[in-house]
């Protein structure tokens, strides 16, 4: 990691996008939680956040399109077509799903994990334009295909959003693939260009502006393998 969850400063609000190990980590949170005033999570994760002893003051929880308005900022929890469960078989007991955030001047979406559907579409109707949305872009497989985006389902799911601009994650921190740890950010970088869609990619830890984007092909100085 960049960086330890010790050198975060005072966070004002996390969000939760489900309950797979590689997105909500018990030690981690743990953790994690002293630095937090406020966790805004889908249905059911309330529980697992209580059972890791943070304080039920602290945790907001939300239906599918149900908002909550903290410190002048409004998330709103809105679909996703993926799945919950933290072993094989309690698939589903919690919900799971993507975020909006928006303030007076910033829209923001963020898609957790989800397989391409018309809820972007949606999304994007009701809630869009979005100056910036992280979209996840890795884990993909032929079998997988309703809860995992392939690159070009990344650059529609951008389209469909209206978003400005977008930024793919979730693609070189965890190996779910058979794919090289670089083939999703080649190849959505690649589709991008041809479809002329605005796309940004920062480094794994890098601050940046939302006014001046990085867009360096930083991965081309790592080897594949």
């Amino acid at each position: 990691m960049p960086t330890t969850i010790e050198d975060l400063p005072k966070i004002n609000v996390v969000i939760i996008s489900h309950d797979h190990y590689d997105h909500l980590d018990a030690k981690a949170m743990k953790i994690f939680s002293k630095r937090v005033e406020h966790f805004i999570v889908p249905l059911g994760v309330k529980g697992h956040l209580i059972e890791w002893g943070i304080e039920e003051n602290k945790i907001s929880e939300l239906d599918w399109y149900q908002s909550k308005i903290y410190k002048g900022i409004q998330f709103i929890l809105t679909p996703a077509q993926h799945f919950s469960g933290r072993s094989f078989t309690d698939h589903r007991k919690t919900l799971w799903g993507s975020w909006v955030i928006k303030s007076n001047n910033l829209n923001l979406f963020f898609s957790g994990d989800s397989g391409y559907t018309s809820s972007f579409k949606d999304i994007g109707d009701k809630y869009g334009p979005f100056d910036l949305a992280f979209i996840e872009c890795g884990g993909y497989n032929s079998n997988w295909a309703d809860v995992h985006m392939f690159p070009y389902e990344v650059v529609q799911a951008s389209i469909d959003l209206n978003a400005k601009s977008f930024i793919p994650i979730s693609w070189a921190k965890f190996d779910l693939s058979i794919h090289s740890w670089n083939e999703p950010i080649i190849r959505v970088t690649a589709n991008s260009k041809e479809r002329n869609v605005n796309i940004s990619t920062p480094m794994i830890g890098e601050i940046f502006d939302i006014n001046n984007l990085p867009n360096d092909h930083w991965w081309k100085n790592y080897p594949t393998n």
